[in-house]
């Protein structure tokens, strides 16, 4: 078996990192969905699903794995919950 180089070690790493960081952070949807109210409240705009739906797309784009897992986890909640309470 040949060892790996300490470049292949590096990128493994980073890699299993960000695969545990995306799963951690989907804990952090309430958050997301919480921050996305308080900036609708700030600016003073009505809160909808749509106007929730595009702020929490907004931070699911991002390059943060942390932020992008967990606005990807609150829209997958944000869109259940509609549904369930149109059903």
């Amino acid at each position: 078996m040949a060892k790996k180089t300490p470049e292949q070690l590096a990128r493994e790493f980073e890699g299993r990192k960000a695969k545990g960081l995306a799963k951690g952070a989907a804990a952090f949807w309430p958050n997301i969905i919480a921050n996305a109210v308080l900036k609708l409240t700030a600016a003073k705009a009505e809160i909808t699903v749509a106007s929730l739906t595009e702020l929490i797309a907004k931070d699911a784009e991002s390059s943060d794995v942390t932020l992008s897992a967990g606005a990807n986890e609150a829209l997958a909640r944000l869109r259940q919950a509609v549904a369930k309470a149109e059903g």
